[in-house]
């Protein structure tokens, strides 16, 4: 499934995060990768001679327009919660703003694959916000027509949050006690890993398959 490529640089935004840090982790660790640039507000904990963080505001673009040259893959880990954002207004500067910013950046600049994490339900006819705005970016990022765009739609992620989130946390447990009834069409609702996630979309990033949408299914397969 992996191709044999030459060392790569790539760009990862969201490496803080729950995927974001499993995947720089295992991007550091890849004899294949050669220099990671890391794009957030906040410097990764991992430190590494491959990692290169740029301190970036993604509302003015032109920052980190030289952060691209070269980049074979760019990966987005971005996504945080209406609460957590404040308002359904600033929600969508971050799940919808920077990923079409990454995806602007990547067609301008010819990178070859562009690796996202969406969401479960994405769709952008969706009467739901959350999923409504998923589903509108999913369809922003398609249109800059890069050569391997992946849209990865995980079900509710496993992993140590920073920050705790009860209805999450609620619904990971109602799922785990029901997993043994979510068979067929119905797996995809089963929780997965954030590593499994994070490995996923380094499989994917590197695979001659250019399938656009991976239900949380098709993550689990590929990154378990």
């Amino acid at each position: 499934m992996i191709s044999n490529s030459l060392t790569q640089k790539v760009l990862i935004a969201g490496a803080t995060g729950l995927v974001g840090s499993a995947l720089l982790e295992i991007l550091t660790n890849e004899i294949a990768v050669q220099e990671i640039i890391v794009l957030g507000r906040t410097e990764p904990a991992l430190k590494s001679a491959k990692i290169k963080f740029v301190l970036t505001d993604f509302a003015n673009p032109e920052q980190i327009q030289g952060c691209f040259k070269g980049v074979h893959t760019v990966f987005c880990c971005i996504g945080t919660i209406i609460k957590k954002a404040g308002s359904r207004e600033a929600f969508r500067k971050v799940d919808f703003g920077i990923p079409e910013t990454l995806a602007q950046q990547a067609a301008d600049h010819q990178v070859k694959s562009l690796v996202v994490v969406s969401s479960l339900g994405a769709d952008l006819k969706s009467s739901n916000f959350y999923l409504r705005t998923k589903g509108e970016m999913e369809n922003a990022l398609l249109s800059y027509k890069i050569s391997k765009t992946a849209l990865l739609r995980p079900s509710l992620i496993n992993g140590p949050r920073k920050e705790f989130r009860f209805i999450e946390m609620l619904s990971r447990v109602f799922l785990k006690l029901l997993s043994f009834l979510l068979i067929g069409k119905l797996k995809r609702y089963k929780s997965i890993d954030h590593d499994v996630i994070a490995m996923a979309m380094w499989r994917i990033s590197n695979s001659a398959n250019n399938t656009t949408i991976y239900e949380s299914e098709d993550i689990q397969w590929i990154g378990g």
